[in-house]
């Protein structure tokens, strides 16, 4: 039986529960962690329906909002989902990601829409759009996704959205004025009112430095082997010579860390924290948490490379936040009993 934190003859001990009397009501596609959830919750949003088919990031999204995710998206009818005023998805980046498109190009495989596998889930989500009218559609990829194939995957985008009668706004945000992490985005915010743009807060201000979220005592678990920087060093000198390829160098911790990506559990070589007398050490799942912008009373899985890999594939949540506000802002304008209800 499906169980949530709201459920009585299921009480479910969670950190973020869903409210119940939201101001606002929103669904949660291609959840991961729930970065978008926390977000849209901090300004009053109700999550009525959430979808992640990663059955570890399910585990995490239940241990912290106490739902358990429905699984993929393509299998679910629209009928199936409730009525909102918010759709948010973070649909798969790998596809137009800059490192996606390169590991595609050379096992000479698809990329963009192309990609059979996750490249066409953004049609998913605008079939739901087509179903439901929300009053708004929130989206988040990778940078490149703007410049993938030209710009003609970007224009795709634009065009089915526009299709369907909304406005269309994007802004590339670097996170690290929020977050210390250099970390940009490509956001997507549509809203049905073809007339009204929505207008991107600015992210200007000082950059928030790596230093301010490590830990003070580390496990020396955490510290890289002899081998494993050897290793680093020496194809860092062999690709910087050639001009290309693996870097791996230790953070400037007076400066934000570089982007933090999914598979930084296998060598950590995008951000080495140094230390003193010692080979350089990974980030601990909780710095990785913080880079994001979690909450400290976020549960974090235990076994590590997991974590990693979720934290890396989130999103930055105080950037989700400042949109968010945004967003409810522009809903404020709608009646309350406006809220909720679809629209042709």
């Amino acid at each position: 039986m499906y169980k949530t934190a709201c459920d009585p003859l299921f009480p479910i001990d969670c950190e973020f529960p869903a409210h119940e009397n939201g101001k606002f009501r929103f669904i949660d596609l291609f959840a991961g962690i729930g970065g978008f959830r926390l977000a849209m919750q901090s300004v009053g949003g109700k999550c009525v329906f959430s979808s992640e088919w990663d059955k570890d990031s399910q585990a995490t999204y239940f241990d912290n909002y106490g739902e358990w995710p429905e699984g993929d998206i393509t299998l679910i009818a629209e009928d199936e989902i409730p009525d909102h005023d918010v759709l948010c998805a973070g649909f798969p980046c790998q596809p137009f990601s800059l490192a996606g498109v390169s590991a595609r190009t050379s096992l000479n495989t698809a990329h963009g829409f192309a990609c059979q596998t996750q490249g066409t889930l953004f049609f998913d989500v605008m079939r739901i759009v087509s179903a439901k009218k929300p009053k708004v559609i929130f989206l988040e990829n990778v940078k490149n996704l703007v410049r993938h194939d030209k710009g003609n995957t970007f224009s795709v985008i634009k065009n089915t959205i526009e299709a369907q009668g909304y406005s269309f706004s994007y802004a590339v945000i670097n996170a690290q004025t929020v977050v210390p992490q250099k970390r940009e985005r490509c956001y997507i915010v549509a809203l049905r009112d073809s007339s009204v743009k929505f207008e991107f807060p600015d992210f200007n201000g000082k950059p928030i430095p790596l230093k301010t979220i490590l830990e003070p005592n580390v496990a020396d678990s955490f510290t890289i082997s002899d081998k494993l920087w050897a290793g680093h060093q020496r194809r860092t000198a062999t690709n910087l010579a050639r001009g290309a390829g693996f870097t791996a160098f230790c953070a400037d911790i007076e400066k934000p860390a570089n982007t933090l990506v999914a598979r930084y559990w296998k060598d950590g070589k995008e951000c080495l924290v140094p230390q003193k007398d010692n080979n350089p050490r990974l980030l601990t799942p909780r710095e990785c948490a913080r880079l994001q912008g979690y909450p400290e009373s976020f549960r974090i899985p235990a076994r590590k490379a997991v974590a990693y890999r979720q934290f890396g594939n989130s999103v930055a949540v105080p950037v989700v936040t400042k949109l968010a506000q945004g967003i409810f802002n522009y809903l404020c304008e709608f009646k309350p009993c406006d809220l909720g209800q679809t629209r042709s």
